[in-house]
């Protein structure tokens, strides 16, 4: 994925002349003047880097790098100037927000080799930044838990130890579920063995978790909200049967309060980095949700490729591009592969018999509908790295190595190698599963079928990556079997090639 940067220059010729010069190394967005850019920046929540002219109408480009540090401040600036001088010099040289001062016109060499400095200095920003979020957490926590220490006995200062043990607790927590457990615990603890009950509330009702410890409770329960910034994240649940006393209400609001935190914390990291993913899930669903011959296909083909792409990487291919986090992706976007199957009627889509000519070219357009589909998300979201695998299967999955397949035609390496993956995945689930129109193949007779066409078919290195561990596939396909195997070859019959 391009790094994304913000080009600020009020001259329309210069601002497309360098837009287009990075264009091939960076996501680049522009804008004519410092309240565009500040605009722009915050619409997209800010950016990494900002290289901006000098003389511009209103603000100066030293001027705007100063705005944006106060709202953004790890967003790195360079700035570019036609007149350089001494006292432009060093009112960049005094002023911690400008990274580097570049006269124009700049060589492309000049300027990416200040990009990237730039794009290096904001990592380390954002890591310090992100260490200091969790230094204040940490001592926010332990300031409201030495609060107490002042007003406590001894059984107070284990109670204090133990809130500190949870404070650890909770910073290392990675899920609601692992947070309320570590919150269940502590008040269990220092509430002499209560029943307990903590509840922690999801943005999805459906997600939401809770965890409990101690005996059945009574009727008497006193519930303590659990908020953070007003907000409500959830509740704790005490058996009151024997009154708190006033210690012990205390111990349940730090606790309540620091579980709200950690809850938060957890809120947003989960909207950082599993938002798009909820988007594929939904898109996924779509289609699958109208295709009833599916059963567990996307589970299935989801592990075939991870067999494939982890086998390719162990037989030394590829290894640059095979990295964990491209094969979690591929994972991941496997199941955008027939997305655009959402654009088939249904009586093409769900029709028992064989498809006419015309109706087969209908259902080929899939493929291209559901690439289609995720560059309209793309343009929205960003160019991330799931989207991408997942245009990339979704057209090409049909593709065939020695450029018989479809939409495009296209051969060899000019297929996406995910989509070189998806294609012997998901022909292998769909020959050795059961469809109204063919019989399940026995998992040899799909081996050898998909040996023969080792080379044509299929990408010769991505079939042997399967072949070599054919066993593992087969015990992938008995575990997630689906349920109803009963029926038998329709109309169709048992044409391989409509199968594929």
């Amino acid at each position: 994925m391009r790094p994304h940067i913000l080009l600020v220059e009020d001259v329309d010729t210069v601002r497309v002349a360098l837009a287009s010069m990075l264009a091939p190394r960076y996501a680049v967005t522009t804008a004519r003047d410092g309240d565009e850019a500040l605009d722009v920046l915050r619409a997209k929540g800010g950016l990494a880097v900002v290289v901006t002219d000098y003389r511009m109408p209103g603000r100066d480009g030293v001027e705007l790098l100063r705005c944006i540090h106060h709202e953004w401040p790890e967003t790195v600036g360079i700035v570019l100037s036609g007149e350089l001088d001494l006292r432009l010099a060093v009112k960049s040289a005094e002023d911690e927000r400008v990274f580097r001062l570049l006269s124009k016109p700049c060589s492309f060499e000049t300027l990416s080799q200040a990009i990237d400095g730039a794009l290096e200095q904001y990592r380390v920003l954002d890591a310090r930044a992100a260490d200091e979020e969790r230094r204040r957490f940490e001592h926010d926590a332990l300031a409201s838990f030495n609060g107490l220490l002042e007003e406590r006995s001894d059984r107070n200062l284990r109670a204090l130890v133990r809130l500190n043990r949870l404070a650890v607790d909770l910073h290392a927590a990675t899920t609601l579920r692992s947070i309320a457990e570590h919150a269940v615990r502590a008040v269990h603890e220092l509430l002499d063995g209560r029943g307990v009950l903590v509840q922690l509330y999801a943005h999805r009702e459906q997600d939401s978790v809770e965890a409990s410890a101690g005996a059945e409770m009574s009727a008497r329960l006193e519930l303590m909200p659990i908020t953070d910034g007003g907000r409500a994240m959830g509740e704790i649940t005490v058996d009151v049967s024997r009154c708190l006393a006033q210690g012990e209400a205390l111990l349940l609001e730090a606790i309540a309060a620091s579980t709200g935190v950690a809850a938060q914390n957890e809120l947003r990291r989960w909207e950082r980095d599993h938002a798009h993913q909820s988007l594929i899930l939904a898109l996924a669903s779509l289609s699958e949700a109208r295709d009833h011959e599916t059963g567990r296909h996307l589970e299935r083909v989801a592990e075939y490729c991870n067999l494939i792409a982890e086998g390719l990487r162990d037989d030394g291919v590829e290894r640059d591009t095979l990295t964990d986090a491209w094969i979690a992706d591929l994972v991941r976007a496997s199941a955008l592969h027939d997305i655009g199957k959402v654009g088939v009627p249904d009586s093409i889509l769900l029709k028992p018999g064989r498809l006419s000519m015309e109706e087969w070219f209908v259902m080929k357009r899939h493929a291209e509908l559901g690439a289609r589909t995720l560059e309209r998300v793309m343009v929205e979201a960003g160019p991330h790295g799931l989207l991408v695998l997942g245009r990339d299967i979704a057209w090409c999955h049909h593709e065939r190595w020695d450029g018989s397949g479809y939409p495009r035609g296209l051969a060899g390496a000019a297929i996406p190698l995910a989509a070189r993956i998806m294609a012997l995945a998901d022909v292998y689930d769909a020959l050795t599963t059961i469809r109204p129109y063919k019989r399940a193949w026995e998992h040899g007779e799909a081996v050898a079928w998909i040996t023969e066409r080792s080379g044509t078919h299929f990408d010769p290195e991505v079939a042997q990556s399967f072949l070599r561990r054919e066993d593992r596939a087969d015990a992938i396909r008995r575990r997630l079997a689906d349920v109803d195997a009963s029926g038998a070859a329709g109309e169709r019959g048992e044409q391989a090639e409509w199968a594929a």
